[in-house]
């Protein structure tokens, strides 16, 4: 369901709160409950994004019959309305018993607002797209599908109307709104090719997933080898005492020891790379180059004393 990247995330948020947390009950058991709960957000707000392009269309159902009862009717915005509405994956979508399950199971509901919705709409009516999709004479699969991961991305991700109120709902917004719509694009593109309409959503397996497994393990052997990891990274930062160290560049530091360690079919540069971007999206300007710096003089001392085997 994860990509190592996102997974990679996600352990190092289940850290910061290890490590931030002095009360006698914080252990590595409560560290794997925080890594839980994350994955899980992140699987409410997938099942949040179907919900939403359902509700756009319960929301046509109902804009159909407002433009029907205007004193002077728009048939031409009727039958534009009806033909998004009469969307086979749209359709499949709203009817759907697994999504209602899912949602109902996760205790997730489409929280927002009518307005919102409108909004989105009326916004729609203007976007070529949506043009080109109503003026076709037949549509494809792969239009019907377009038009929708349209509305799941665009407005996701570029509508404030929207995107406040994902913020709201979701305080893994920030650090999901790449992935999440990913997913909810996967699942409407199952939904176009395959005719089983019973299992169409993305698993949250955790007993199945592999990078579910690699997550949990790059979890717990980091904070096993909590004091190990310190002693290395102290004799390569003697500019700095430790508590200079921003708490985030040392856990990225701490995971990237663990991943050259303990995971040798993942090539060191490739978790060089991949620690580099977390210090440089997560932590202060300077983390790239500080993380960079001292990776790479670790990298060097695990091979020269053999301690690093890879695959």
């Amino acid at each position: 369901m994860l990509s190592r990247r996102h997974i990679r995330v996600k352990v190092m948020q289940a850290l910061y709160m290890y490590y931030n947390d002095s009360s006698d009950l914080n252990s590595k058991a409560q560290a794997v409950k925080a890594l839980d709960k994350n994955i899980n957000k992140l699987y409410e707000l997938y099942l949040y994004l179907l919900l939403f392009i359902s509700e756009i269309g319960s929301f046509l159902a109902e804009y159909d019959e407002e433009v029907k009862s205007r004193y002077i009717q728009n048939d031409q915005d009727t039958k534009n309305s009806l033909k998004l509405f009469q969307n086979p994956i749209l359709q499949k979508l709203m009817n759907s018993s697994e999504l209602e399950k899912a949602a109902k199971k996760n205790h997730i509901m489409w929280n927002g607002d009518k307005d919102t919705l409108r909004k989105i709409f009326l916004d729609l009516k203007n976007q070529e797209i949506y043009k080109d999709y109503i003026n076709a004479p037949e549509n494809t699969p792969g239009s019907h599908y377009e038009i929708l991961v349209f509305i799941l991305r665009h407005y996701s991700t570029h509508t404030p109307v929207l995107t406040q109120h994902l913020e709201e709902e979701f305080y893994n917004w920030l650090d999901d709104k790449k992935v999440a719509p990913q997913m909810a694009g996967k699942t409407l593109q199952t939904l176009a090719t395959s005719d089983d309409e019973s299992a169409f959503l993305l698993p949250l397996s955790k007993n199945d997933d592999e990078n579910y497994q690699y997550a949990e393990e790059l979890l717990k052997k980091t904070i096993d080898g909590n004091d190990s990891f310190d002693n290395l990274i102290s004799t390569r930062i003697t500019k700095w005492e430790p508590h200079q160290v921003a708490m985030i560049d040392n856990i990225i530091l701490k995971m990237a020891i663990c991943e050259f360690l303990n995971f040798p079919s993942i090539p060191s540069k490739v978790s060089i790379n991949e620690y580099v971007e977390l210090a440089k999206t997560y932590s202060t300007p300077q983390s790239k180059k500080f993380v960079n710096g001292v990776l790479d003089a670790i990298l060097t001392e695990l091979r020269k004393d053999g301690t690093l085997v890879k695959s």
